[in-house]
């Protein structure tokens, strides 16, 4: 980790915090992860709209003692100069063990996957929407409903395809494109990057990176 800060300024700790469920069931440090990467590619190599991709993380830490459940659930947090930051949540797929060193690599993606089911409702776009999101199992933030107003009508022979389709036919509409935010809920920018997009930095505005790798925060 390569960060630089003034004298007593705090060193931030990172936690990914496992859950079955609305439950905790434990916690990893920076102590013991090695390895931490999320990545989000709200668009494409080139400038387009209509785009719904799923965040991922990838991390390797020492095996912890507490069982984590199939599918888990994790938060990415990050505590520092005594405030709690989100750097996304995320749900395992895939998982691997080293018992050479006593590591585990996990894979994971954020709730878009859960939009690969078909989608649930026609009509208002902003009730289609809605109804997505609560097919995936998370909220809708500001930015949805600040910028989706009821101009587009979804016909019902949408509903033969996957939620996440729809999502990116509706974005391409309103000119942009859906994420999942740092908080896990279902969010939407513009083609332009939204102004609520930004590098977690320290006080001197050096961006804080852990494995090398800058820390993309979405509000």
């Amino acid at each position: 980790m390569s960060v630089t800060y003034d004298a007593g300024e705090k060193t931030p700790v990172f936690y990914l915090d496992f859950y079955n469920g609305s439950t905790l069931v434990g916690s990893v440090s920076n102590a013991d992860i090695s390895d931490l990467q999320i990545q989000r590619n709200l668009i494409a190599d080139k400038p387009t709209v209509g785009q719904a991709n799923a965040g991922e993380l990838t991390s390797t830490f020492l095996t912890p003692s507490f069982t984590i459940p199939r599918m888990a659930k994790i938060n990415v947090r990050i505590v520092w100069g005594g405030a709690t930051y989100s750097a996304g949540w995320f749900f395992i797929d895939t998982r691997s063990s080293n018992p050479t060193n006593n590591t585990l690599t996990i894979n994971c993606y954020d709730a878009m996957l859960m939009a690969e089911q078909l989608c649930p409702a026609y009509g208002t776009d902003i009730n289609v929407v809605t109804s997505i999101a609560g097919q995936m199992g998370v909220s809708v933030a500001t930015s949805v409903t600040d910028n989706i107003v009821n101009a587009y009508n979804v016909p019902q022979a949408q509903m033969q395809n996957s939620s996440r389709d729809v999502l990116k036919t509706i974005g391409a509409a309103y000119g942009g494109s859906f994420f999942i935010t740092k908080n896990g809920e279902l969010g939407f920018a513009g083609l332009v990057p939204a102004p609520e997009t930004f590098y977690l930095v320290d006080q001197n505005g050096d961006a804080i990176t852990f494995g090398g790798d800058r820390i993309i925060v979405y509000s």
